[in-house]
C-alpha cells in the first residue's frame, strides 16, 4: 500500500512540474541602467551593421525660378489687342517689353536695348554705354518703344551680332533685330524661366503666333 501511494505521489509531482514549465511566464528582462547625459550606449559591430541608416539631410532649398531660361516674342498685335495680351503674359514671365517690328523683306538690322521702366533708367544706361566707349546711340523718347536705347543700324546680321558681342564684353546686354521693308506691327518679347509654357501662353494671350528668340547675352 505504501509503494502504491509513493508511485501516485511521484506521478502527480511530475505532472505539476511539466505544467509549470509549459504555462509559466518568463520573468521580465532587467532594464538597462540609465546612462549619464551625453554618453552613448556601447554598440556591437554586428548591431551597427544591421541598424538602419539615418536619413540624410533633405535639401529644402526652393528651385531657382528667377533665372532666364527661354525668350520668345508673341504677336503681331494690333493696338486694340496689345493691352489684353500684355495683361495675360506679364504675370507669367520675368520680363516683358514691346517691340516695333516691320514686316516684309529685311533691309537691315538694328541693335538696341529694350525699353526701360523709366526715363532715369534709360539715361543711366546711355551713360554706361558712353563710358564703355560707344558713341553711336540715342534714347527713344516716344512710341511703343519709348525709353529704349538705339545702338546703331547695320547692313547685315553678322555686323549687328558683332556689335552685340562687343557690347556684351563691356557688360551691356543688347539685342539685334531685323528691319523690314513693310508696315510696322507690335510684338511682345518676354524673358521667362524654364517652367514657362510658350504654347499655352500664346493660346491664352490670343497671339497670332510666336517666335523663339536668343536671350540677351549675360554680361
Amino acid at each position: 500500500m505504501l509503494i502504491r501511494s509513493l508511485i501516485v505521489f511521484l506521478v502527480v509531482l511530475n505532472l505539476g512540474v511539466s505544467a509549470w514549465w509549459i504555462f509559466h511566464a518568463p520573468p521580465p528582462a532587467a532594464p538597462e541602467p540609465a546612462l549619464p547625459l551625453g554618453v552613448a550606449r556601447l554598440q556591437l559591430a554586428a548591431e551597427a551593421a544591421t541598424a538602419p541608416a539615418a536619413p540624410g539631410p533633405v535639401d529644402a532649398s526652393p528651385a531657382d525660378d528667377s533665372r532666364v531660361a527661354q525668350c520668345a516674342g508673341f504677336g503681331p498685335f494690333t493696338e486694340d489687342e496689345l493691352v489684353a495680351a500684355r495683361n495675360v503674359l506679364e504675370p507669367r514671365v520675368l520680363r516683358l517689353v514691346p517691340r516695333r517690328q516691320e514686316e516684309g523683306a529685311t533691309r537691315g538690322w538694328r541693335v538696341y536695348l529694350p525699353p526701360f521702366d523709366s526715363v532715369e533708367a534709360v539715361e543711366a544706361a546711355a551713360g554706361r554705354v558712353s563710358e564703355a566707349g560707344f558713341s553711336d546711340y540715342f534714347i527713344v523718347r516716344d512710341g511703343i518703344e519709348a525709353n529704349s536705347l538705339a545702338l546703331g543700324r547695320y547692313g547685315s546680321e553678322a555686323a549687328a551680332q558683332r556689335r552685340v558681342s562687343e557690347l556684351a564684353e563691356k557688360g551691356i546686354a543688347a539685342r539685334a533685330m531685323p528691319i523690314g521693308s513693310g508696315a510696322a506691327r507690335v510684338w511682345l518679347d518676354v524673358e521667362a524661366n524654364a517652367a514657362f509654357d510658350v504654347e499655352l501662353a500664346q493660346a491664352d494671350a490670343r497671339a497670332p503666333g510666336h517666335v523663339m528668340l536668343d536671350c540677351p547675352p549675360t554680361p
